[in-house]
């Protein structure tokens, strides 16, 4: 994948000086500091389960309409069954 350069225009100028205080805190480069930063929001927990649950729904469609149009027995009547055994 190619990569293509990224350009902040109209940065507010509070919040870059808020990313130097960063870099020079964590001796990085500010464009170090940018990438690490965008690479932890990136990783976070949060978008890895909205990524998954975005999966699990996709397949939930599928299934949907791979079945769709069928009519299945209710399970409760097989469950009681069951459980008086």
């Amino acid at each position: 994948m190619p990569i293509t350069p990224v350009i902040l225009d109209d940065l507010n100028p509070l919040v870059l000086e808020k990313l130097i205080v960063l870099a020079t805190k964590h001796n990085r480069s500010l464009s170090d500091e940018i990438k690490a930063i965008l690479e932890q929001v990136t990783s976070s927990k949060e978008i890895e389960q909205k990524h998954n649950r975005a999966q699990v729904w996709s397949k939930i469609d599928e299934a949907r309409k791979l079945h769709a149009g069928q009519s299945f027995s209710d399970s409760a009547e097989l469950l009681r069954e069951d459980r008086q055994r």
